[in-house]
């Protein structure tokens, strides 16, 4: 894996009703570069539509997000055209992102065009860009309802004009993980075959999952265990329809557990701060960036959370600027209770210490009778569960 490529800028932009100035776009790409994210993508020439900017507002991003927001390695995406690639040259692009189709259904639909025609525009826009970027890509849009030898084509193509990474797009989320990986290593084995001095070998491979059936984070990281180099995401997965592979989640689960070095502690921040700019709630159960996703309010999983949170934790809170908060309610039970009051007993030095219960079930004697009915009476008449300040003060009443 070489990293992650940030298409908030690009991708994100075509969710419903998402509108950024050039402000908080800025705001967004400095976010990016600060979790430590390899590329940002942005355009295309001439979009203007999701950014409340008049005329091609590319030429006044680029150098902001450069000199402001601190991007390094920028990716403009564009189609095989040859004045869109024209524009997008001037605008000077560390990777120019070239797309077409390569699904025989949006060929004919988006294009007008035969398989052969494809072919013959896709070599045509990568001789026009060859030589004149310092990192070229090729895009194949709905590449998994592609016929596999036209695949096979394209990767040939790739080769022979120099492109430096096929980009493999599922554009309309079909795919599981296990045929995303498939993909990638059939494509891996095309580009071998098409450059037997080697050349196969040096191009790199991308992914771009979609998530209408919910799977594009598990595409995305399945992809790359399969061998993909890059893989797309965007900050709270806008995009198209259901939205892209989520930004925090794929990243936080590379960190965490495949050793990449991403800075994720901003992470909650940056996702409500995007949330704020596109008038959306993040649900409180959402993986990472959720509020509640560190809460706990169940008897038996408060109990072992209290001696050990790793018992019901994937990762600490605070790798991820979250923080743990431990409910009681309706559903506690009587050893949580039970050692929290023990430990606001020994903390606040109120009334006789209670006995001491030996091994595993230390502090679970000792609650004075009814405590418990007392905390669920307290969590229904509120109906929600107690703060750890709200059950000290259930506590004060029987100190």
């Amino acid at each position: 894996m070489v990293g992650l490529i940030d298409s908030t800028l690009r991708e994100g932009l075509q969710g419903v009703g998402v509108e950024l100035s050039l402000d908080r776009q800025v705001a967004v790409a400095a976010g990016s570069v600060a979790l430590g994210l390899e590329e940002l993508e942005v355009g295309p020439v001439g979009l203007a539509a999701a950014t409340m900017e008049p005329g091609d507002y590319l030429a006044r991003l680029i150098p902001r997000l450069r000199h402001e927001a601190g991007v390094r390695r920028l990716a403009l995406w564009c189609r095989c055209l040859p004045d869109d690639i024209e524009r997008s040259l001037a605008l000077n692009p560390d990777v120019l992102a070239l797309s077409i189709p390569a699904s025989h259904r949006q060929m004919t639909s988006k294009l007008g065009k035969t398989a052969a025609e494809v072919r013959t525009l896709a070599a045509a826009a990568l001789e026009l860009a060859r030589g004149r970027v310092p990192y070229l890509a090729l895009g194949l849009e709905d590449v998994t309802r592609a016929e596999p030898n036209f695949v096979r084509q394209m990767a040939v193509l790739a080769v022979d004009h120099g492109v430096d990474r096929l980009r493999l797009a599922d554009t309309v989320g079909i795919s599981a993980p296990d045929e995303i990986a498939d993909l990638v290593g059939r494509v891996r084995e095309y580009l071998r075959e098409a450059g037997g001095d080697g050349r196969g070998n040096q191009v790199a491979i991308g992914v771009h999952t979609h998530n209408d059936f919910g799977l594009a984070g598990a595409n995305a990281i399945a992809a790359l265990a399969a061998g993909a180099d890059w893989a797309d995401v965007s900050l709270l997965g806008l995009g198209e329809r259901a939205g892209l592979a989520r930004l925090e989640e794929v990243a936080t689960y590379l960190a965490l557990r495949r050793g990449h070095h991403y800075r994720l502690e901003r992470l909650p921040e940056l996702a409500q701060q995007l949330a704020g700019f596109c008038g959306r709630e993040i649900p409180s159960w959402r993986p990472v960036v959720g509020r509640d996703v560190f809460s706990c309010e169940t008897g038996l999983h408060l109990a072992a959370i209290q001696l050990d949170p790793a018992s019901y934790e994937p990762f600490a809170p605070e790798l991820v600027g979250q923080r743990r908060t431990l409910l009681y309610g309706v559903k506690a039970g009587h050893r949580a209770i039970a050692r929290q009051w023990r430990r606001w007993q020994e903390g606040s030095g109120q009334g006789r210490k209670a006995p001491v219960a030996a091994g595993k079930n230390r502090a679970i004697q000792g609650a004075p009778a009814g405590l418990l009915a007392k905390v669920r009476q307290t969590a229904r008449e509120l109906r929600r569960p107690l703060t750890c300040e709200e059950l000290q003060r259930v506590f004060l009443s029987y100190g």
